[in-house]
């Protein structure tokens, strides 16, 4: 992703809806050149545009944000399965796999530790 692309999707995270011409004179380039950018962006992160003269411009997909990281159906389903019991009174013996996903977890989400001055 080039430089220009990353900032773009920074700027539309941050605001969540854009116009492509008020893009084109923030980033210095043409609007065919931020329609590439949104085009190529769009391919591989959940951004899309919507025609109108009124509401219309380019959008990020609610609740994406940039560099969050998200659960995949395994770790949901392994907290749910943990809730349910829980909410039981009833503990949870977590399998082998349980246990990988449950570090991937932690690894995943663990802020980082502070560094000693």
């Amino acid at each position: 992703m080039t430089e220009r692309r990353a900032a773009l999707l920074k700027t539309l995270c941050r605001r969540r809806h854009e116009t492509v011409s008020n893009l084109a004179v923030e980033f210095g380039v043409s609007e065919r050149t931020i329609r590439r950018d949104i085009e190529i962006l769009g391919l591989t992160e959940p951004i899309y545009t919507q025609p109108g003269r009124y509401g219309g411009g380019v959008y990020v997909t609610e609740n994406y944000y940039m560099d969050r990281i998200y659960l995949g159906k395994p770790e949901i389903e392994l907290l749910i399965k943990i809730l349910q019991n829980t909410q039981l009174n009833q503990p949870y013996i977590l399998t082998n796999e349980d246990v990988s996903i449950m570090q991937k977890i932690i690894t995943d989400y663990a802020k980082p530790p502070k560094r000693k001055k």
